[in-house]
Formats: structure tokens, C-alpha cells, sequence
């Protein structure tokens, strides 16, 4: 028991020093943000279970260079990968 605890207490160390030095080089970086082109697709929800895509307005996001999410943006690598959305209606 007493191995499985310093484990945990090993990884919870090293996520927030992790997060630590992620959201330090983010705030010292020169240029953090960037903006990344989002296209949104409408799933309109039709008789006998059909699905109609239509297609939104595209919006731009901003995102953060980081690991983790900072300045209540998302990080870039995640959102680079993710360009498409999906909004259910009905």
C-alpha cells in the first residue's frame, strides 16, 4: 500500500509541476496565441432517424501554444486537430 501511495503522490507532483512550467513558458513566450479557422456543420435530426448535415458560419477560435488549456483558450495542438464541429439540433 505504502508504494502504490508514493506513486500517486509522484504523479501528482510531477502533473503540477508539469502544468507549472507550461503555464510559465506560455506567459513568457512573445507571440502565445494564435487563431485557428473552425468550420461548424449542423446535425439536423430528421424523420426515421436521418441525419442532414447543413453547414454553419465558419468561426475563428483562439487558441494557446501549451500543453494545457491556459487564459481560457484552448491548447494549439488540440485544436489544430479538431477544425470540424458538430452542433445536434433537434
Amino acid at each position: 500500500m505504502g508504494i502504490l501511495r508514493k506513486a500517486l503522490l509522484a504523479t501528482i507532483a510531477f502533473v503540477i509541476v508539469v502544468y507549472g512550467f507550461d503555464y510559465l513558458y506560455a506567459r513568457v513566450r512573445k507571440t502565445p496565441f494564435a487563431n485557428v479557422h473552425i468550420d461548424q456543420y449542423y446535425a439536423v435530426t430528421e424523420k426515421f432517424n436521418m441525419i442532414a448535415y447543413e453547414r454553419g458560419t465558419p468561426v475563428t477560435e483562439r487558441c494557446v501554444y501549451s500543453l494545457f488549456p491556459h487564459f481560457g483558450n484552448s491548447p494549439c495542438w488540440y485544436l489544430m486537430r479538431h477544425t470540424l464541429r458538430y452542433i445536434k439540433v433537434g
